[in-house]
């Protein structure tokens, strides 16, 4: 097998797509809602300092910012946990349809595993993988990054894969699979 021509894609079933859901675009969703709801908090309180017009206006808005400030971050938990759990719930009917199912893949070159879904897209080198376990319904790829994702690939014969090509070249040239 000539490694600069390898190339493996794969279309992932309900299960997987589920699978990925959660481990990948949850996080990175729940970050970026995080990081809008503190851009609303800090655009609120500069259009609030826009509108002061004396030094006793100016103490209560700090007043009342620092109580703003404390209570967002009492609450943005449970605010940012509810938004993506709205979301993820929406996203989960959506991928009832068969026209948003068949977006979800897994392209494998000799260089980089790549991840795509209608919701984003990752793109990992082989070097970050640190552990390739194959089970009997299973293929897991561990990939070493700051948020440790698991690729599953389910490699049961009703998935019109071919896995052996894969499981091959991950053998030969990334690294050595465990086998339960």
């Amino acid at each position: 097998m000539n490694t600069s021509k390898f190339s493996a894609e794969f279309e992932l079933n309900i299960n997987e797509i589920q699978k990925l859901n959660k481990m990948y675009f949850k996080r990175l969703y729940k970050g970026r809602v995080r990081v809008f709801f503190i851009l609303i908090l800090v655009a609120f309180l500069f259009f609030d300092f826009l509108n002061l017009e004396s030094q006793e206006d100016f103490m209560k808005w700090q007043l009342q910012s620092l109580i703003l400030i404390v209570s967002f971050f009492m609450f943005h938990y449970s605010f940012v946990n509810a938004t993506c759990k709205f979301f993820f719930k929406f996203m989960r009917k959506l991928v009832g349809y068969s026209s948003l199912t068949g977006r979800y893949k897994l392209n494998f070159t000799s260089s980089y595993i790549y991840v795509n879904s209608p919701l984003g897209a990752f793109a990992h080198t082989w070097s970050q993988i640190d552990k390739a376990v194959l089970t009997k319904d299973f293929f897991f790829l561990y990939v070493k990054d700051k948020d440790q994702h698991i690729i599953s690939i389910s490699n049961k014969s009703g998935c019109h894969r071919n896995m052996t090509d894969l499981i091959t070249f991950v053998e030969r040239h990334v690294m050595h699979i465990t086998k339960m």
